[in-house]
């Protein structure tokens, strides 16, 4: 159906016949006593009739008003004998039958008091009765109407969605027709509005309005039209102004464009907002419609960072096996060099370099663990932590950032540690970007200084990041928190890091503060609650390594020589843990590549200990696990698990959920030692995954 159409319906429906509205033609001459009209009210239902001199209309008499007059004391007696043409009602509606239907309609239904429910007489050009029509059926006339021009806009909503050119035509009919379509024009999803080519709204909907935040831009007066450019962010406001004047100067062109404009709103922020435009050639206006898409764009953002997380988590687990697998015999043979080394004569000063190649790859592996924490922060873990061993994590981390940027860097914890009850690798994330914020700032600072500090007080401990560069504008240091908000270059930063990081403290119950000078420095303060005693007594659980190793009495002691089974892709791991159980355990250890081999050399012998790295070619740890306790399940009880990382967070949280203990590489002899005798001598029960002292994960 097509505007034209749509029009002519509505015009139909306004050019209605009044005189198929009457509902009676009741009427009495002007000369009939008070009393007969009362009589005559009480046989006929009618409450309103007309008085005639002749066939002219005088006026209109009520069943009401002639109860009122003859229903007072001595009423019959003054006003019985009286004729009806003296005692009309007041200022009664007679309306010509030529009156447009909507005209009547509003005279009729905006009376105020009880004249609205005056019934309304209908003449003719020469002031003859044509009859009454009563306010009931004004009503439901009224009723129609709205029902009918609801149905017309719904119907031109469908057609407008066809065609987007015919959109913007619309909304222009809707502002030239005097809010004929305001139903649809205000209850719009959207914010509307019609500019001229200088960015002027002349029209707009309550939706705009709201989104705009009631409030002129600034710069803006109440008593000039609102510029929809002075909302623009200044970067951009180029750009829509170009945008403006390329409908202008192409008013033949009728495609809708998109675009997308981060808008600076006074009680908002900044906002993200999608525009749909078109050129009005009737009007010479250009109609937008905008949409809020700041929260969409934000889930996007987060749905594109999970990606990466994943796939962060993916090359992280990987990088991290290989390293660990690589650092996991460094620390076994610098373990073996250094017994040795111990039982030859004169040759002490060689047992610190082996501590030096140990400490170095167990620090290595430390480095990943964290890398692999912060790849990984899908999986909320609350625990008791130190506020200071964060930082120092953190630090490390950053060593090379902090080295690189020339800051001198300030430290200033407490001396008692700085307990929380919190996600680890998200309050690290929270210090990260606090760092990079303060070293971006600094970038171009004559002085750089870094301050960081951890202090208790009141139940709380904050951590404080200070820097000496550039500052905050006072104007926008309410708004620093706000999604897409920064003063950075696109390529710098998104403007959703201090909104995380907000985000991050807020679930931990905590708070953050800011505090500026503009080319001095800022400082930001973040307080986090103290672990209370019911949360660190509900986290501690000593022995929990040896519980799930407890032993079983009933297990046969083990008889003649022990046989272990070594299941590792990394010949040097086999090689390494071989050489740490033959000298060690005085036992036979036989060591094979793959799940597969471990396969088929337990059905050709018995073994008294399985150790199988998780991630293998082929079989991995965990398929090897399943074969144990199908075929040989009386095994399954010696059977352990060694890996560098198991690869994803999925993988991670299968590896927890197994009841088998769990080495992680790199690991240094005694622990492994120490876990096979557990195994050999106790059978463990049912329970979570074990890791073992002394492993990095």
């Amino acid at each position: 159906m097509t505007l034209n159409t749509h029009e002519q319906e509505s015009k139909a429906t306004e050019q209605v016949d009044l005189a198929e509205l009457v509902d009676h033609r009741e009427s009495v001459p002007a000369t009939e006593t008070v009393e007969n009209v009362y009589n005559w009210f009480k046989q006929h239902p009618q409450e309103y009739i007309g008085v005639l001199e002749g066939r002219r209309l005088l006026g209109l008499v009520s069943r009401g008003q002639i109860g009122f007059l003859l229903g007072a004391r001595f009423g019959f007696a003054i006003y019985g004998r009286q004729v009806i043409g003296l005692n009309l009602m007041d200022h009664p509606l007679l309306m010509p039958e030529s009156t447009p239907l909507l005209t009547v309609l509003d005279q009729a239904l905006s009376r105020s008091g009880d004249r609205f429910y005056d019934d309304v007489a209908l003449v003719n050009a020469a002031g003859e009765y044509l009859g009454i029509i009563t306010v009931p059926t004004l009503v439901q006339r009224q009723s129609r109407l709205i029902l009918e021009k609801t149905r017309l806009a719904e119907e031109q909503q469908r057609a407008l969605q066809e065609n987007n050119g015919q959109l913007f035509r619309s909304l222009n009919e809707l502002r030239q027709s005097q809010g004929r379509y305001e139903i649809l024009f205000e209850n719009s999803a959207l914010g509307v509005a019609l500019l001229n080519p200088r960015g002027e709204m002349e029209t707009f909907n309550r939706r705009l309005e709201v989104l705009l935040g009631r409030e002129a831009p600034p710069g803006g007066t109440g008593g000039e039209p609102w510029d929809l450019s002075l909302y623009v962010a200044a970067k951009e406001r180029g750009a829509f102004l170009r945008l403006l004047r390329e409908h202008e100067e192409h008013p033949a062109d009728n495609t809708a464009r998109t675009s997308e404009f981060m808008l600076q709103l006074p009680a908002r922020g900044p906002r993200m907002f999608k525009f749909y435009s078109n050129w009005v050639q009737a009007t010479g206006q250009i109609s937008i419609l905008l949409n809020d898409i700041t929260e969409q764009r934000v889930l996007e953002h987060r749905l594109i960072q999970k990606e990466k997380s994943a796939l962060l988590d993916s090359l992280v687990g990987g990088i991290a096996h290989e390293i660990n697998n690589k650092l996991a015999p460094i620390v076994g043979y610098s373990d073996l060099l250094q017994f040795e080394i111990s039982r030859l004569q004169g040759n002490e000063q060689l047992g610190p370099y082996c501590d030096i190649i140990r400490n170095a790859a167990m620090e290595s592996a430390k480095i990943i663990r964290q890398l692999l924490q912060l790849s990984r922060p899908l999986a909320r873990e609350l625990a008791i932590v130190d506020l200071r061993d964060l930082f120092d994590e953190v630090q490390a981390l950053l060593r090379f950032r902090l080295r690189a940027s020339g800051c001198r860097e300030k430290t200033e914890f407490m001396t008692e540690p700085a307990l929380i009850y919190a996600d680890a690798a998200q309050i690290k994330q929270v210090m990260i970007n606090l760092i990079f914020n303060a070293l971006d700032a600094m970038e171009n600072a004559p002085e750089k200084r870094l301050q960081l500090s951890i202090q208790a007080a009141d139940g709380a401990v904050r951590f404080r990041v200070a820097d000496t560069g550039h500052g905050i504008q006072p104007e926008n240091l309410n708004q620093i928190f706000n999604p897409f908000f920064t003063t950075k270059t696109a390529e710098r930063g998104s403007g959703l890091g201090l909104s995380v990081c907000l985000n991050v403290v807020k679930s931990h119950s905590g708070d953050i503060t800011v505090e500026s000078t503009p080319g001095v420095g800022t400082e930001f303060t973040v307080s986090l609650p103290q672990a209370t005693q019911e949360q660190l007594d509900q986290t501690s659980d000593p022995g929990r390594a040896e519980s799930a190793a407890a032993g079983n009495p009933d297990l046969p002691p083990i008889k003649g020589r022990l046989r272990i089974l070594i299941a590792d892709d990394e010949e040097f791991v086999t090689g390494m843990v071989q050489e740490a159980l033959r000298r060690n355990m005085a036992c036979l250890v036989d060591q094979v590549e793959s799940g597969q081999r471990a396969v088929m050399r337990l059905q050709q012998a018995d073994f008294d200990l399985v150790i199988s790295d998780v991630r293998m070619p082929g079989l991995d740890g965990f398929g090897l696990y399943e074969w144990i306790l199908k075929h040989q399940p009386h095994l399954a009880a010696r059977f352990l698990l060694i890996t560098g990382d198991a690869g994803s967070l999925s993988m991670n949280e299968k590896l927890e959920s197994m009841v088998v203990p769990v080495l992680h590489k790199p690991f240094d002899i005694e622990t492994l030692l120490a876990g096979c005798r557990k195994l050999l001598e106790r059978k463990p029960q049912p329970g979570r995954s074990v890791r073992l002292v002394g492993g990095s994960h």
